[in-house]
């Protein structure tokens, strides 16, 4: 699902038309037109502004596509929700024979031998490094190419869509 996809299916999901989206999100409802007819290509703050109207959904869907749309509500869903097939792994970048980092040190003289204690600046690596490589996978294709003329008109040229 590209971009304009996922605006579209948000703006499905939620029961909106283009104007209430608009007011929601601060987006100009041509802007929004552009986007859908696949004139145009969302920009960081088109993306930024979706967020900042629907504070619930999941920031990597929305750029990435990445993920559930939504993001998982702890609160209401208690432990479950940490457990939950819905969770995302956050370890299964990790090479099989590589265990995260528990707060102990080799010998276990740190006093935390035994403890799940995790370090944090060792799980944000490891989110940072999952990321960089989910990104990285993706691999991009050029879909469209535009030439301008001097006399203000264009000419698009589109590539077929690989099949799937």
């Amino acid at each position: 699902m590209d971009d304009k996809d996922r605006i579209e299916f948000l703006i499905h999901d939620k029961g909106l038309s283009n104007v209430e989206f608009s007011a929601i999100t601060g987006i100009a409802p041509a802007t929004i037109s552009h986007i859908t007819s696949g004139r145009s290509k969302p920009t960081l703050p088109i993306l930024k502004g979706i967020l900042n109207g629907f504070p619930d959904l999941n920031p990597e869907w929305v750029f990435l596509g990445i993920g559930p749309m939504y993001k998982i509500n702890k609160e209401e869903e208690g432990q479950d929700a940490a457990n939950s097939d819905d969770a995302p792994d956050l370890f299964s970048s990790l090479p099989r024979n590589e265990k995260p980092y528990n707060g102990a040190s080799q010998n276990g003289k740190n006093g935390f031998s035994g403890s799940n204690m995790v370090n944090s600046a060792d799980l944000k690596e490891v989110i940072r490094d999952s990321m960089v490589a989910a990104i990285s996978q993706r691999k991009r294709q050029i879909v469209e190419v535009r030439i301008f003329f001097d006399d203000g008109t264009y000419e698009a040229f589109n590539t077929p869509k690989p099949k799937a």
